[in-house]
């Protein structure tokens, strides 16, 4: 595969070499197609072929990590609302769990779905580098704001100024890490689901000690009285574990955003450096990526010159140098094209592709429903339950919550694997993880012991970490590049927007009334959307995405 991967990257530069007149207006033809500039794309051409020669190293793998920051923050912050809640409906006058304490949910996905698209927008217009390092910073501050609030109202709005940060880091962050990868290890977007695995482990691990030892007991809620007459009751004298773990989750996101600046520095996307016309500073950090991986380079800002000189205006023929800046507006507008109704068309514009398209998008939001429709209340369920398998108490809730965290990881290892073989592929290896996935949630709703609760989660949760890891990948891979960004855009939006419906179903549908009810939904729309997906038409292993 590695070799047909580099062919294809060679014979991608080649055809901008040979300068002849079919080439030229075939690169013109497909700028015209993208929307952007024809100098534009030809010095984009350029640098593919030159961070091809730098290769896989150190740098790409320094960048593995601090991306991988993003998928970590993501999932603690969707976490945490999971486990916590049930601390948190306890506090004194905020709302119980059976009801508006559930809406918190809503209000991380509301700003979930705003902080996606306004960070995947400005991104073109502010550069890569400012949303990558101020996505971690505002969910660290808002993560310990949260852990302050004195009342549910400010807690949600808390809780959605979270997810505005939080939900910028997947669509920015993935795609940059691409701009830095060669085509032959693009494989890795779906094994950095690993860290959305690992950002369980430690949501779970933090929330378990701090509920342990800092929370009320809720069997002497409002029935014992107290010395000086008073009903004892979760306040924060005794209530505070939910509390600590905000913090602590806070300031580990700071932690990680500093860890970005001064360990791990990203340099400024060098597709964004040319498109406002620093070439000299886009070839820089070329050598600078070459140089840090121990090879070489030859690129020059003279041969982004040449490449960009067949392409020139007829009027600018006496430009030595052709630059490509855009202005602001023009690039709010390049960012709103990928948004126009002539992008949106192209997903549709041949039966085919619009049954793919379409496919995607639905898959997208089937899932979206139902991942939070049982995770997002894992916490709560595992606490009904213990009643009836005879585990009780705050540590046989977390040891669950953390044992099945701990498998996911597995999950996301085997997905990486998967995706590289050419009898499963992306497609089948999907369709075969997501349809395990909701097997084994109705087979938890039959458990009788801990034992068995502990398992059949812990399972479940190992293969939907598997899934994801290949759906993030799979997606970007299929859109036609052209209208790749609106595709990734309308395919994250259902996501999200049907992730909202989660809280509001659990909170008034009569099946949202009893544990099992939302499992047997999230189960169902697992099997469902696994067996949808053996009906996508294209298969992309072995295929390098431009």
């Amino acid at each position: 595969m590695s070799d047909q991967v580099h062919e294809k990257v060679q014979d991608d530069t080649a055809d901008l070499k040979t300068g002849d007149d079919s080439s030229i207006q075939a690169l013109i033809d497909r700028a015209h197609l993208e929307g952007i500039k024809p100098i534009f794309l030809a010095k984009v051409k350029v640098l593919n072929g030159a961070i091809t020669d730098c290769g896989m190293g150190r740098y790409q793998w320094e960048l593995f990590f601090s991306a991988g920051f993003s998928w970590f923050a993501d999932n603690i912050w969707l976490q945490a609302i999971a486990i916590l809640m049930p601390a948190i409906a306890n506090q004194y006058n905020f709302p119980n769990y059976s009801s508006n304490i559930r809406m918190a949910t809503f209000a991380l996905y509301c700003g979930l779905i705003v902080g996606a698209t306004f960070w995947g927008m400005t991104c073109d217009v502010i550069g890569r580098r400012t949303a990558w390092n101020a996505t971690l910073f505002l969910s660290g501050v808002f993560g310990i704001a949260a852990g302050a609030s004195p009342n549910f109202l400010t807690l949600c709005a808390m809780l959605a100024c979270i997810g505005f940060g939080v939900g910028g880091n997947l669509p920015v962050d993935g795609a940059l890490f691409l701009e830095f990868l060669p085509g032959k290890n693009q494989y890795l977007l779906t094994l950095l689901s690993l860290w959305w695995a690992v950002g369980q482990v430690v949501g779970s691990l933090i929330s378990w000690v701090f509920l342990a030892k800092f929370s009320c007991d809720t069997d002497l809620v409002s029935k014992l009285v107290l010395a000086d007459g008073s009903l004892y009751r979760c306040d924060n004298t005794n209530n505070n574990g939910w509390r600590y773990s905000y913090y602590t989750m806070g300031a580990m996101m700071l932690f990680l955003a500093g860890l970005r600046v001064f360990i791990f520095p990203m340099d400024e996307s060098p597709k964004f450096l040319v498109s406002i016309g620093r070439d000299q500073d886009a070839v820089d950090v070329i050598h600078r990526i070459a140089k840090k991986n121990k090879t070489t380079t030859t690129l020059t800002v003279q041969d982004l010159h040449d490449a960009a000189l067949p392409y020139l205006d007829p009027h600018d023929v006496g430009i030595a140098v052709p630059v490509t800046r855009f202005s602001t507006w023009e690039l709010i507008r390049n960012s709103l094209d990928d948004v126009s109704g002539e992008n949106i068309k192209g997903l549709f514009c041949t039966p085919r592709l619009a049954y793919s398209s379409s496919l995607i998008i639905f898959i997208y939001g089937a899932l979206g429903l139902a991942y939070p429709l049982f995770n997002a209340f894992l916490g709560g369920y595992l606490s009904s339950r213990e009643t009836d398998t005879g585990a009780t108490g705050i540590d046989a809730t977390y040891s669950a919550y953390t044992y099945q965290a701990a498998c996911g990881v597995g999950g996301s290892m085997l997905a990486a694997v998967m995706v590289q073989w050419n009898r499963t592929g992306r497609k089948y290896s999907m369709a075969f993880f997501t349809i395990m996935s909701g097997v084994f949630l109705f087979a938890l709703t039959a458990a009788r012991t801990s034992v068995q609760v502990n398992a059949l989660v812990s399972i479940a949760s190992f293969w939907e970490n598997a899934f994801y890891g290949v759906l993030y990948g799979y997606a970007p891979e299929v859109f036609p590049t052209p209208r790749r960004g609106t595709g990734d855009a309308l395919a994250a939006s259902a996501s999200r927007i049907t992730g909202l419906f989660a809280p509001i179903i659990a909170v008034y549908s009569n099946a949202g009334k009893t544990p099992n009810g939302p499992v047997y939904a999230s189960a169902g729309i697992f099997i469902f959307t696994g067996l949808t997906m053996l009906g996508l038409p294209i298969e992309t292993v072995g295929v390098t995405a431009l």
